[in-house]
């Protein structure tokens, strides 16, 4: 697969992490928590408990770029309520 940012070659590998990475537009705060998060979870994820989840997910299928640092993954998108 071919960078869609740069266009070099990208290596397919896992992506872990510590705990489900999240998106934002909103920008961080120490003293202020984003309202609008959006967390990505696994595609196999089957819980939406914080909880259960697991502390350490593996996103497999995750596509890195070396020459600009693009990282393209698949996950299933957990909303938080409002």
């Amino acid at each position: 697969m071919n960078c869609p940012q740069c266009g070099q070659e990208m290596r397919c590998g896992n992506l872990h992490t510590r705990n489900y990475p999240f998106w934002t537009q909103q920008e961080l705060s120490f003293f202020r928590s984003p309202t609008d998060t959006v967390e990505v979870a696994p595609l196999d994820d089957d819980t939406t408990s914080m909880f259960t989840r697991d502390p350490f997910p593996t996103f497999p299928g995750a596509w890195l770029c070396r020459s600009c640092g693009l990282v393209v993954f698949s996950g299933k998108l957990l909303e938080k309520r409002k």
